[in-house]
C-alpha cells in the first residue's frame, strides 16, 4: 500500500474515532412511554390525569391516557407493524364517508346532521397518538408535542 493513501486512511479513522462522541449526542433518543409523559409534561400544555392504563386495549402492548385541556389523549404501544397500521387505519375517515359528509348527501335525503367529534390520530414508529376533543387548536398542539418528541 502507498504510504500517502496509508497516512489518509489513517488520518479518516482518526478524525471519525474523534468525532464519534459527538455524534452520539446528535443521535434522537429512542421514544418510550416515560419519554412521551415528560415530553407533553414539558410542553407547557395544561396536561391532567396522565396515567398507564393496566390492561392496554387495541392490542397494544402499553397504553398512556390522560386529558389534555379537554382533549382526551391515548398513546398505544405496540410491538407489531401489521396492528398498529390496521388501528390508524380504523381512525382514519374513510373515503365514501368523507364524500357523503362534504356533499351532504345523507341530510339532502333526509337524514339528521351527524355531530363529528375532531379526531387526530398520528403514528410514529411502534407509537400511534389518538386523541379526540372539540378544540381543533389544542388537537393540532397535541399532535406537533407528539411529533417533536
Amino acid at each position: 500500500m502507498d504510504p500517502a493513501k496509508a497516512l489518509k486512511v489513517g488520518l479518516a479513522i482518526l478524525a471519525i474515532l474523534v468525532a464519534l462522541p459527538f455524534l452520539v449526542r446528535l443521535w434522537p433518543e429512542p421514544l418510550t412511554m416515560e419519554r412521551i409523559r415528560q415530553g407533553f409534561e414539558a410542553s407547557g400544555l395544561p396536561v391532567e390525569g396522565m396515567r398507564l392504563a393496566p390492561k392496554p386495549s387495541n392490542e397494544s402492548v402499553s397504553e398512556l391516557n390522560f386529558m389534555v385541556g379537554g382533549v382526551s389523549v391515548a398513546v398505544y404501544q405496540y410491538d407489531n407493524a401489521g396492528t398498529i397500521a390496521r388501528y390508524q387505519e380504523y381512525n382514519r375517515k374513510d373515503p365514501g364517508t368523507a364524500i357523503v359528509e362534504s356533499w351532504n348527501l345523507a341530510q339532502s335525503l333526509g337524514a339528521a346532521v351527524p355531530k363529528q367529534t375532531p379526531t387526530r390520530c398520528v403514528r410514529r414508529g411502534y407509537f400511534l397518538l389518538v386523541a379526540i376533543g372539540d378544540d381543533v387548536a389544542t388537537l393540532n398542539r397535541v399532535v406537533e408535542v407528539f411529533e417533536q418528541l
